[in-house]
């Protein structure tokens, strides 16, 4: 073999991956290749290092095998050329470019052709750090195995917390005192708490039972979350106590997710040397610690856990009976579906009310009880109506009996604000509804009574006048004076009752109105030139206060003419003098109509209206009076009909619109008309 192949196949070994440099020789022991395991062996470059001898550069001297000493190495390699190898051990012989000296172990070769070598070297000192390595990763598996053993063990967790401290100080390979301490860090407070101790006195453990963070060693660990370690000889006590001969410690902190939760305190002889290994392995030991500390709050919290889930199970059984005891002691049936419209509960009520379309109701679709257009009705109601908002019903059953149902409906979510499906309250207002029939009929005869009443007593005055003055003139006891001053009485009489009767007429026999889009804006400039001079008179203000863009409204023009006119003409005489009258209208539609319609029975849902108030500073009503404000004949007036109030009243009804009054004495009157919008 020639020195390009065997330069080749040290290349070719090199490649393969080993812990062994390998070098190959000529039959001179010239080096004339070099691995770059063996640059990093030796410290020496490639380049540096090829055709000088092998063994002066790497030997620390010409030395002999420990066998032998009297035999060089060369002499030996002469010897063994023929072989096929040969294993050599050299203690402390190799020798790097920097002076280092360290143990290794040649494995020589021979080429084919015998004159070329290829060695093997290996540095025996990595393989015994190996070795002990893997001597304390056995011993560490040993101890955290055992500690695990010990943790599992069906005692209090102090007992086995000062059970393994124990077992941990007792360890010859740790070399530490049969001392230690366990701090766990107080909730809240940069401070330390003494909680398990084994071999510490009675001082020791009064001083040591509270350390603050940053304080003595241990409070620096905690602080810092790093171990720190202090020598014995320069440090007799980390705790600064007296302790019975020089020692001292390791302060091992333990962390759970990153935040400190306590620190151990291993105390150490003055003869103790401090090692990597050693400081891994306590390390280890108190992570497992502060694991078994965590595990063993974790087994709390899970037992306050479903302490707390039995008692919320319990609290939710009960609250579930009480819902279920309320729900069937309402005085409305009530119904709970899911999203299908599938009836998932219904109380007492419920089933009363729908008992004769279906004698079972869970279960079963509301299409299949009350038919699909009322289903689509509440499903609709569902999707617009807002809380609490009350719509009807009227149900026909197979047998042709009618049922009037006032309903409900509020929208069920799940925890995620989710529909989930519908509440639905039900009344059966059958029996009411006949029963409010039969009242507005005597209300109306009681009605009709009352006005025929008034009526009389109305004309009966006139009519009295009348008959005085006619039987004067029938006498012939009076001038001609007097009979034309009789004449003009009984014209005057005549006259009131034709008003009388014509205001009433109105009342009774309203015009039908010409209703059309019509503007209030144009209709309020219209009356204005007819009370301006009352108003200037008697120094009354008007303030006017229209919303912007205001819609038209439905309505006769000239009988919303006559209303307000009305409405102005009473102001002016409750004002008497120096006053002021506001007069607004806004839009009213949404929220605002919902809370409208609770007062004013008149508005009807989804549509729009506008809302006209009409407000004087003037003497005002009492409550009484405001309550009969619209009744036919009542007045405050000396010398009014009472009809004023009432045919404003009709004349609003008939033309779709509503009115209400609030009146306090002494502070004025407000009335609030309402309009439907175009």
């Amino acid at each position: 073999m020639n020195k390009a192949a065997a330069q080749k196949t040290g290349t070719t070994f090199q490649a393969g991956g080993s812990e062994y440099a390998v070098v190959c020789c000529d039959a001179g022991d010239t080096i004339i290749s070099w691995d770059a395991q063996a640059e990093r062996l030796f410290g020496r470059r490639h380049t540096d290092v090829i055709g000088k001898n092998l063994f002066r550069l790497i030997l620390a001297a010409p030395a002999a095998i420990p066998a032998d000493e009297s035999s060089r190495l060369s002499d030996l390699f002469s010897q063994h050329r023929k072989e096929i190898s040969v294993t050599i051990k050299l203690s402390e012989q190799a020798i790097t470019a920097n002076g280092q000296r360290f143990p290794i172990e040649l494995i020589i070769s021979p080429l084919p052709g015998n004159e070329f070598f290829t060695i093997f070297i290996r540095n025996l000192a990595l393989i015994k750090d190996q070795r002990d390595a893997l001597i304390d990763r056995a011993f560490q598996f040993e101890v955290v195995n055992t500690v695990l053993k010990m943790s599992l063990e069906p005692s209090l967790l102090k007992d086995r917390l000062q059970s393994i401290l124990t077992y941990v100080t007792c360890l010859e390979k740790l070399d530490l005192l049969p001392m230690a301490a366990l701090f766990l860090v107080e909730q809240d407070t940069q401070s330390l708490s003494l909680n398990v101790a084994v071999g510490l006195s009675r001082e020791q453990l009064e001083n040591c039972s509270q350390v603050a963070f940053g304080h003595c060693h241990c409070g620096k660990a905690a602080l810092t979350n790093k171990l720190q370690y202090v020598d014995g000889a320069t440090a007799p006590s980390a705790h600064n106590l007296q302790q019975q001969g020089a020692h001292g410690h390791y302060c091992v902190p333990f962390a759970i997710h990153g935040i400190v939760n306590g620190v151990i305190c291993f105390f150490v002889p003055d003869s103790h040397r401090r090692t990597s290994r050693r400081e891994e392995l306590l390390a280890a030991v108190s992570e497992l610690i502060g694991k078994i500390i965590d595990s063993q709050k974790m087994d709390l919290q899970l037992i306050n856990l479903v302490n707390d889930l039995r008692s919320s199970i319990i609290a939710l059984r009960e609250e579930k009976q009480f819902s279920d005891s309320i729900i069937q002691g309402l005085e409305h049936g009530l119904l709970i579906t899911d999203q299908n419209g599938i009836i998932q509960k219904a109380n007492t009520v419920a089933r009363g009310i729908l008992h004769m379309f279906s004698p079972e109701l869970e279960g079963q679709t509301l299409e299949a009880i009350i038919g699909e257009e009322h289903t689509r009705r509440i499903l609709s109601a569902r999707e617009t109506a807002t809380p609490g908002e009350e719509n009807e019903l009227v149900l026909s059953a197979d047998n042709g009996d009618e049922l009037i149902v006032r309903y409900s409906v509020v929208e069920r979510t799940g925890n995620r604000g989710e529909p989930i499906g519908m509440i639905i309250s039900l009344t059966d207002i059958s029996e009411w509804r006949s029963v409010r029939k039969e009242m507005e009929k005597m209300n109306r005869l009681s009605t009709v009574a009352e006005i025929a009443s008034a009526v009389a007593h109305e004309v009966r005055n006139p009519l009295a006048g009348i008959k005085i003055m006619a039987q004067s003139i029938e006498e012939n006891s009076c001038s001609d004076e007097d009979r034309v001053e009789c004449a003009q009485r009984i014209i005057r009489q005549v006259d009131r009752l034709n008003e009388l009767l014509t205001d009433f007429f109105s009342y009774a026999r309203p015009v039908v109105p010409k209703k059309q889009p019509t503007s209030l804006q144009n209709i309020l400039s219209e009356i204005k030139p007819l009370i301006i001079n009352k108003l200037v008179k008697q120094r009354i203000s008007l303030l006017e206060d229209f919303e912007k863009d205001l819609p038209l409204v439905i309505a006769d023009p000239n009988q919303i003419q006559q209303v307000l006119l009305n409405l102005f003409l009473n102001s002016i005489d409750a004002i008497k003098q120096e006053g002021t009258i506001e007069i607004g209208a806004s839009t009213l539609a949404g929220q605002k109509l919902t809370r409208c319609r609770k007062k004013n029975h008149l508005l009807t849902k989804g549509s729009r209206y506008v809302l006209v108030t009409f407000k004087d500073n003037g003497a005002g009503m009492s409550n009484a009076a405001a309550e009969k404000v619209f009744e036919p004949f009542f007045t405050t007036k000396s010398n009014g009909s009472g009809l004023g109030m009432s045919i404003v009243y009709r004349t609003l009804k008939e033309n779709d619109a509503g009115i209400s009054v609030q009146s306090a004495e002494g502070k004025g009157t407000t009335f609030s008309m309402y309009f439907k919008a175009c």
